[in-house]
């Protein structure tokens, strides 16, 4: 149940998981949370985080297609809110929405802006082999992350960082610096910021859940490709017609004449694929939707033979 101990109130935008991370916290700290925006109800996420955020006690504004109808944004604004978070949300907001609360909205972003505006900062800033990133909150305007930066955190990423690992190290980050925002504003009635730099800059588009690893872009591609996509997506090469999931790689980088996709080597646990630039070792592999193997485990079971392809 929600106990407010806090002066402001809060109309809270989101998807999970950045969202039921953020939103648990917020009303845990004594926020008053007076509405929750949740995706639309078309959404798979929605059933869940609509349960969730009832479930402690909030009120929800379900909608079917669109959170900018002329409806839901006269809804908002009867609560009058101090002001909005907004973590993970797909939707561009227009003005009118942005205007229900008096401070209008803040969006918790997972990258250090301008750098990878857009839809997955993290698959992209793992598969252009980043060596730091951050976290970014900043007032939302019209558009996707542009808006004036309120606070900002850099980190250096892991040698073997996954789109995984990454998502969670900063959802936390986020929800810590949102905190650390909302307590300030609700102590002091202000939040300074600051315009974000003009130019161009890495962008984050959405990406397709299958994706089909590219060996004649080279080792480094494709293993940071595979770090980028696990766990939330497909990186596949094809095995006897069939798309064989690539969790986890190593790589080798050497020179060699033989076609890439080309099964070199099988030494126990070990499976050498050729690429352009040199050699591939799946590590954890996924056949269909039922098997998820060692690489020891998947020689065992298929059997593959030297010179198969692998591509």
């Amino acid at each position: 149940m929600q106990n407010s101990s806090k002066k402001i109130k809060i109309i809270f935008c989101g998807m999970p998981d950045m969202a039921t991370l953020c939103l648990n916290s917020i009303v845990s700290e004594g926020f008053e949370v007076v509405g929750v925006i949740p995706p639309p109800n078309f959404n798979p996420t929605a059933k869940n985080f609509i349960t969730f955020a009832k479930n402690l006690n909030l009120e929800v504004f379900e909608y079917d297609k669109n959170p900018n109808d002329k409806d839901m944004i006269e809804r908002i604004a009867q609560k009058n809110a101090h002001i909005g978070v907004i973590c993970s949300f797909n939707h561009k907001l227009n003005k009118d929405f942005l205007s229900t609360t008096k401070m209008g909205y803040i969006n918790c972003h997972p990258s250090f802006l301008p750098m990878y505006r857009g839809a997955n900062p993290y698959f992209h800033i793992i598969k252009n082999g980043e060596k730091t990133s951050g976290v970014t909150l900043h007032f939302a305007d019209e558009n996707f992350d542009t808006g004036e930066i309120i606070a900002q955190k850099s980190f250096l990423l892991n040698e073997k960082e996954t789109i995984g690992t990454l998502f969670n190290r900063t959802n936390f980050m986020i929800n810590d610096m949102l905190l650390n925002v909302l307590n300030i504003y609700n102590d002091t009635g202000k939040i300074n910021s600051k315009p974000q730099p003009e130019g161009e800059y890495k962008k984050a588009p959405k990406v397709q859940n299958d994706i089909k690893i590219d060996l004649n872009q080279g080792v480094v591609m494709a293993e940071r490709l595979i770090r980028a996509a696990n766990p939330f997506y497909n990186t596949f090469l094809n095995f006897r017609g069939a798309p064989v999931r690539i969790l986890f790689a190593d790589y080798k980088i050497q020179e060699h004449n033989i076609e890439q996709g080309i099964i070199t080597k099988i030494q126990g646990a070990m499976l050498e694929i050729s690429a352009k630039d040199g050699f591939i070792y799946p590590k954890c592999l996924q056949c269909g939707s039922w098997g998820i193997f060692d690489t020891e485990n998947f020689i065992k079971a298929f059997r593959p033979n030297i010179g198969e392809l692998f591509n």
